[in-house]
């Protein structure tokens, strides 16, 4: 590197019998501080380098959070496409962060990612609108949740809403995990209508298992058209 060779030829100069003006001396003297004060460019702290690894490669820049919330929308016609099971650990491995009542993470999650797999569960389980909608998706995710430990306490609901908590906590790390794709450039379809012991025969998901959504990741045909919204003053109220 640049900072060792001035280094090197800085002491090797200044400990030669070589007479130099005092002004070249100086000049040396200074090269030397600065070189040893250099820090190399392109070097990690073990920090840094374990996240960066950990998170993966990301094709293209990341967005920052305004720009995955105004970019994610519910895309129905996809690109053929290929998604690797890497890619869906990863953004699993987001959609993690996600909260959940007293860190009870009871949200479960089954990718369909082979052809077979994923249109045998496009087709057998899902109504002919929403099988439309998702065709040529990479994936065809499963969202369940284990009932009867979010929003317990020893066995027994904490309040009114019992394994109502269970599918709150599943509805936020499914957001966690939309916008977690939509990170890594991959579009989504959360679908509700779904044959549930279809769905669950299929991927093999335990029978005690609730079934929340089918949720379709894959890459947009064509950008889709903002919904618009409700003004803040009609969902809001401060008191």
């Amino acid at each position: 590197k640049v900072s060792t060779v001035v280094f090197y030829v800085t002491v090797l100069i200044l400990i030669l019998p070589i007479e130099l003006p005092v002004f070249w001396a100086d000049v040396l003297v200074l090269l030397c501080a600065s070189a040893l004060m250099i820090r190399p460019e392109h070097r990690k702290i073990p920090s840094e380098r374990g996240k960066s690894e950990m998170r993966g490669p990301l094709k293209g820049a990341e967005m920052n959070l305004t720009e995955i919330l105004l970019n994610r929308r519910s895309v129905r016609r996809y690109a053929k496409s290929e998604i690797s099971k890497g890619e869906i650990e990863r953004i699993v491995a987001d959609a993690l962060n996600a909260p959940s009542w007293k860190n009870s993470e009871t949200t479960r999650y089954y990718a369909a990612i082979g052809e077979n797999t994923r249109e045998r569960l496009r087709k057998d389980a899902l109504p002919g609108y929403n099988a439309a909608n998702s065709a040529n998706a990479a994936a065809l995710v499963a969202v369940t949740f284990v009932p009867g430990e979010s929003g317990f306490n020893g066995g027994s609901p904490a309040n009114e809403l019992g394994n109502m908590w269970g599918a709150y906590d599943c509805g936020l790390a499914s957001s966690y995990f939309i916008l977690a794709a939509k990170n890594r450039r991959w579009d989504t379809l959360i679908m509700g209508i779904r044959d549930a012991a279809r769905v669950k025969e299929i991927l093999g998901i335990p029978a005690g298992e609730t079934l929340m959504s089918v949720i379709a990741v894959g890459k947009a045909e064509s950008k889709p058209v903002k919904v618009p919204r409700r003004p803040v003053a009609d969902v809001l109220k401060t008191v």
